[in-house]
């Protein structure tokens, strides 16, 4: 069956989707992969007239269409499957990916189908029904629209053995196209924006947390009695995948273990996979922590791997908002011992902080500041991101619930949630939030800071400077600091002191709906 899938992401990892297409290309089908991708990340569906003529083009002979989307390329999936219908598409559209299985009512209102949960065996399945013109309907895994009503089939049992799968699809010599100006051309990897520099490979599905902010909890809901939640890959099987593609793409030169947990392994498991990766791979790697995984036997497992990063959520310093309103059940002390325990071992470490919460109250905010005087350690990198209220989190629930928000949190969908800079919407706590993480990162010890700490939050500094007018001045500092810190300081005087030194560092909205069913048997 020819089969199309598209992903709606501005960058061109999509990684599920690339599970989903080599699985069927394993089981007999003729696949191409469309990645619409941009050069700027933007939840906005701006693709131009030209492009959406050549997706058209390379979609118009398929027999069915799949289609990846989160939260905020819910607008992007909404005018891609629009412009397919106005342009006569006929083959069935399939949405999949994150959003359509937690908002599923929402997404189903503009496909014909979704996929919820994993996709790999429904969409087989899906396939194989309708090669052989059979109704399919019935297929657990998916929703349909047809004939004016939404037919809802249970989810699937979670895929147990994940060694079972193949490898995800990165073979872009057969059909793989990428957006280059206002056309679709093959795939190479110097336009893949770093897929084949930086390669992402997870060897885990499924996170044993049940974070309130997090879609995982969603997830771990959905899939309740259909299996063990967390699943790990064979070590061996994770090597082959990237011995695999380090040799077929040289330009490869670092990994990026994209797991929400990869640390949930025991010591003796981790201890195994630093061995075979330092003997056939030995590429600087990133990867995710949790605090409470962190433990001094893995430290010290760590430090065998060429680790260029380990990124850690310590998202409040906080244990009341840890505990009772992310449900997060991560003692302050645990978080500062993994802080420490990074620091000492002089592993690159990356933190991450979330803000504008509004069931988080000052006092606990307040706490932050202090708990981030305390214990950071420099160098390292520091992000600080507002609170997204994802569909089908427990926060999302409840902020609907409380009228805190309508149906939907506007931010999830019109914007990308990625490092930038919201300091335009942040409360004066969580401005002062960033001025401490500065300072610690500047290498300020904890005495100096808790003192700015306490000038800060002081009353008479709050009734003086938490107005809106301090937003919008921290905001042009932050502008200023930021061009010169980047434009004049780093491009200026580091860059050419770097090489001067010989440091320089080398790279190796609704659709149209048909008005019949396309779920008719042929």
């Amino acid at each position: 069956m020819r089969i199309a899938l598209i992903a709606t992401y501005t960058h061109p990892l999509a990684l599920g989707l690339r599970y989903v297409s080599s699985y069927l290309k394993r089981g007999g089908h003729d696949v191409c992969m469309v990645f619409m991708t941009s050069k700027r990340d933007s939840a906005k569906a701006r693709f131009a007239p030209e492009l959406i003529a050549d997706l058209v083009e390379r979609v118009r002979n398929a027999e069915l269409i799949g289609m990846s989307l989160m939260t905020n390329t819910f607008h992007r999936a909404c005018a891609l499957t629009e412009a397919l219908r106005s342009a006569g598409i006929r083959a069935p559209i399939v949405w999949g990916g994150v959003h359509p299985t937690v908002a599923p009512e929402e997404s189903i209102a503009v496909a014909d189908a979704i996929c919820i949960g994993e996709g790999e065996q429904a969409m087989l399945e899906l396939a194989n029904t309708l090669a052989a013109g059979r109704d399919p309907t019935h297929i657990d895994g998916l929703w349909f629209r047809a004939d004016g009503r939404t037919l809802r089939n249970a989810v699937r049992p979670l895929i147990a053995d994940l060694d079972t799968l193949p490898f995800p699809d990165y073979d872009i010599d057969q059909r793989h196209y990428v957006v280059e100006g206002k056309a679709l051309i093959p795939a190479r990897p110097e336009l893949m924006r770093g897929t084949l520099t930086r390669y992402r490979v997870q060897t885990t599905r499924g996170c044993p947390f049940e974070c309130t902010f997090c879609n995982n909890t969603a997830l771990k809901r959905l899939y309740r009695d259909k299996g063990r939640w967390v699943r790990l890959r064979g070590n061996e099987s994770v090597i082959e995948e990237l011995e695999q593609w380090t040799a077929r793409f040289p330009t490869i030169e670092a990994v990026n273990i994209v797991d929400d947990l990869f640390l949930v392994r025991s010591e003796e498991a981790l201890a195994d996979f630093a061995r075979l990766y330092v003997e056939r791979i030995n590429l600087p790697v990133e990867l995710d922590a949790f605090p409470t995984t962190i433990t001094p036997g893995k430290i010290e497992v760590l430090r065998r791997m060429p680790i260029s990063l380990v990124s850690m959520g310590i998202q409040s310093g906080s244990e009341d908002t840890l505990f009772n309103v992310y449900k997060r059940r991560t003692p302050t002390g645990r978080v500062a011992d993994a802080i420490r325990m990074l620091s000492e071992s002089r592993i690159p470490a990356e933190y991450h902080y979330i803000i504008n919460n509004p069931y988080e109250p000052p006092a606990n905010v307040e706490e932050t500041l202090r708990f981030a005087a305390r214990h950071h350690r420099g160098p390292a990198i520091v992000r600080v991101f507002p609170l997204a209220l994802y569909p089908g989190t427990p926060l999302h629930e409840r902020a609907v619930t409380d009228g805190v928000i309508a149906d939907r949190h506007n931010i999830t969908y019109e914007q990308t949630y990625g490092s930038r800079c919201y300091v335009i919407g942040d409360a004066y706590l969580s401005i002062i939030l960033r001025v401490v993480l500065a300072l610690k990162g500047m290498g300020l010890p904890a005495k100096p800071v808790e003192l700015f700490v306490g000038a800060a939050t002081a009353r008479p500094t709050r009734w003086l400077l938490d107005r809106r007018w301090f937003v919008y001045a921290a905001y042009g500092a932050y502008r200023v600091g930021h061009f010169v810190g980047r434009r004049i300081i780093r491009q200026c005087i580091q860059k050419p002191l770097s090489l001067l030194h010989g440091k320089g560092h080398t790279n190796k909205a609704a659709g149209t709906r048909p008005s019949a069913s396309r779920w008719q048997p042929a």
